[in-house]
């Protein structure tokens, strides 16, 4: 299957566009996510897209069902294409240095998160990094 990460055989990220290279702390960064259905999904999950600090500390974070919050997964289509776009507010207080911007979905009622499996269905990770970015000092 093509595509960036395949979510525990049910959800495939096809695509990830991070809307800048650089940032200052309290900017909102873009990020637009492809997502295709795999098979009929019975849960509605919910997509979390973090800032990663270089100190390996969380910085900015958007958590919601797809297209905010419009497409719940257990509507979605086998085969069938979405357009997720995001706007993540980095912290005020973000130092700076490189940063991760990672995707991972998971089930609000458990907090169970999906696995991102290799070909051969075998979990590797709960999330995948979709970009990265640079955070310059504050204004």
């Amino acid at each position: 299957q093509e595509g960036l990460a395949n979510f525990d055989g049910q959800i495939l990220l096809l695509g990830a566009e991070v809307g800048a290279e650089r940032l200052r702390p309290g900017d909102a960064l873009p990020v637009v996510l492809r997502w295709q259905a795999l098979r009929g999904i019975q849960e509605d999950y919910t997509v979390t897209v973090q800032l990663i600090g270089p100190d390996g500390r969380l910085y900015g974070q958007v958590d919601s069902w797809p297209v905010q919050g419009t497409r719940p997964t257990s509507g979605w289509s086998p085969g069938e294409e979405i357009t997720d776009p995001y706007q993540v507010v980095l912290s005020p207080d973000a130092p700076p240095g490189g940063y991760r911007v990672i995707v991972g979905w998971y089930l609000l009622a458990t907090m169970e998160r999906l696995p991102v499996v290799d070909a051969e269905g075998h979990p590797v990770a709960d999330h995948v990094v979709v970009g990265e970015v640079e955070v310059v000092g504050p204004r």
